[in-house]
């Protein structure tokens, strides 16, 4: 691919380069083209690894690469794109992102002191370029953002079993959250799969995970003592992973001796009495308290909470 544009091909190389700047300045594209080393990439290499500490500049000849942050691809950007030049511009800040091509890629890489020499020879087609780059990144990093809940939404997730405490804690909340009952707990619920789960749990503020009586089980070694059932802990897992141990919420019975995992330690627990159905408002009205200080305290989820 790269002979496209090397020797008596450098026409297409220099024409290539005169798009990443909107007046196809042909003295810009000739300065790139003899200060840059024409490179080849294979899908999968990395023309930009995140954290790195290099700062060279990579113009887009031909090919697609993908821009990834911490494993999530944020955008694509195609020939006639340049990328890596905010590392040339402040050369002590890491790399933001990795950058991978997508398929085969041609580009010519220049060095940030060479990128510098070349934005001060021709300072206003360099900085416009850099400015109108800025704001695509800012346009696509505000389209990605989710907007926080205007009221904050609640995720009660319970085995069929424990529906009556579930639907009584989402009716003793109903003036504070938005309160969604997911029967069955992690299992298939209504023909929803696990993806389904985990997209309603991602756009909650708060989860809560009902245990029973019947979740409590014991330990099977050394001194035996009750703790919660192995899916019970699985619910508090996702939450924790997905909102944070002080937005995660274990409901479960007031039992002498449980023992909670210790990795289970810094969410919320909120125990209830043991009793009778026609009980339950009462039995589970100070576990509403309790949550419903958590949600005054914490709010709706943000970037910075």
């Amino acid at each position: 691919m790269k002979e496209r544009f090397e020797g008596q091909n450098r026409a297409a190389l220099i024409s290539s380069l005169k798009r990443q700047f909107d007046s196809g300045d042909t003295d810009v594209a000739e300065s790139i083209a003899s200060g840059g080393e024409l490179i080849e990439f294979k899908a999968g290499d990395a023309l930009i690894d995140e954290g790195a500490e290099d700062n060279d500049v990579f113009f887009l000849v031909s090919g697609q690469v993908s821009v990834v942050v911490k494993g999530q691809e944020v955008r694509q950007l195609k020939s006639g794109d340049h990328v890596g030049e905010m590392a040339a511009i402040e050369p002590s800040q890491r790399r933001a992102a990795s950058v991978i091509a997508a398929e085969t890629v041609v580009a010519v890489k220049m060095t940030g002191a060479a990128f510098m020499k070349l934005a001060d020879r021709f300072p206003p087609l360099i900085w416009r370029s850099v400015a109108q780059e800025l704001s695509r990144r800012l346009y696509d990093r505000n389209r990605h953002m989710v907007a926080p809940n205007e009221k904050p939404r609640m995720f009660i997730m319970s085995s069929v079993e424990g529906l009556d405490v579930a639907h009584e804690i989402q009716a003793g909340l109903q003036h504070d959250v938005m309160a969604t009952v997911w029967p069955n707990g992690v299992f298939w619920a209504g023909g929803y799969p696990l993806e389904s789960l985990e997209t309603a749990v991602a756009e909650s503020d708060f989860g809560v995970a009902v245990a029973l009586f019947e979740d409590i089980v014991e330990t099977g070694r050394g001194d035996r003592k009750p703790t919660i059932r192995d899916n019970v802990l699985f619910e508090l897992g996702m939450f924790m992973g997905r909102l944070g141990r002080r937005r995660s919420i274990l409901v479960y019975p007031n039992l002498k001796g449980l023992a909670l995992p210790s990795d289970l330690h810094g969410l919320t627990p909120a125990s209830y009495l043991p009793g009778e159905v026609k009980d339950l408002p009462a039995r589970l009205g100070p576990v509403c308290t309790q949550i419903r200080k958590i949600v005054q305290q914490h709010g709706v989820k943000t970037a910075t909470n």
